[in-house]
């Protein structure tokens, strides 16, 4: 078993706010269009081997469907020593046409999106350094589009040292408010953590959902004609 699930499991219990991972048993999905998963893609960020990250291929393994580590090493590392001054990222995406013109709330679908790594800043006699990593949700089309981000980990550091900082768990995704649809308008979802770095590393040992069957991954995110309720708003983190 994946050991962050593991510690997911004994930290809910005490946390102060608890995370539904996976859509309720029961759920409201009327008029609700899915937009079925279209693929990933990956820049800058590298497997153990030294090799460009593998692209998502779709399967779940454990329950998990994503980029997921095997062992101690992470499942994708981008790190400024071996990989240059480059923006590096791990992208999912979703993809389906507008049913009709209008407004619509982009749900998520009771899924949260677990993200377990860390960035580390390392640092030199003169200059200020630093690496972050990001998690990024675009929704666009040729008319409407909404966005929203939070920060997964962010180090800082002036002077010879190095600083790190873990990001872990999981994370709610709200729902977003689409205006001015055009039917037939084709909309792709982009589910990113981006990654900058100007001395250090952002390494990423899972990104993904905790789904049952391949099937699921067709039915994370959504549109539904629009309410008052859905915002385009960046949760604080």
């Amino acid at each position: 078993m994946i050991r962050w699930l593991l510690v997911l499991a004994v930290g809910l219990g005490c946390a102060p706010k608890k995370i539904r991972i996976r859509p309720p048993t029961w759920r409201d999905l009327s008029d609700v269009t899915f937009l079925p998963y279209s693929g990933s893609s990956v820049e800058s960020f590298f497997d153990k081997d030294g090799k460009l990250c593998p692209r998502y291929d779709r399967k779940v393994k454990q329950g998990f469907a994503g980029w997921q580590n095997e062992g101690s090493d992470a499942a994708c590392d981008h790190d400024t020593f071996e990989d240059g001054l480059h923006p590096a990222h791990l992208e999912l995406s979703w993809s389906g046409a507008i049913p009709n013109d209008g407004t619509y709330d982009l749900l998520a679908g009771g899924y949260a999106v677990g993200t377990w790594g860390r960035v580390q800043a390392r640092g030199s006699y003169y200059g200020d350094f630093f690496a972050w990593a990001r998690l990024d949700v675009e929704a666009k089309s040729a008319h409407c589009h909404a966005e929203w981000s939070a920060i997964l980990g962010k180090a800082g550091v002036t002077g010879n040292w190095a600083r790190m900082r873990d990001f872990t768990g999981w994370n709610e995704i709200p729902d977003l408010k689409l205006v001015g649809c055009k039917a037939g308008d084709p909309l792709t979802v982009r589910l990113t953590i981006n990654a900058d770095v100007n001395r250090g590393r952002v390494e990423v040992d899972a990104f993904g959902f905790s789904v049952i069957n391949a099937e699921e991954i067709d039915r994370i995110f959504g549109i539904r004609p629009g309410s008052s309720g859905a915002e385009a708003t960046a949760s604080p983190r």
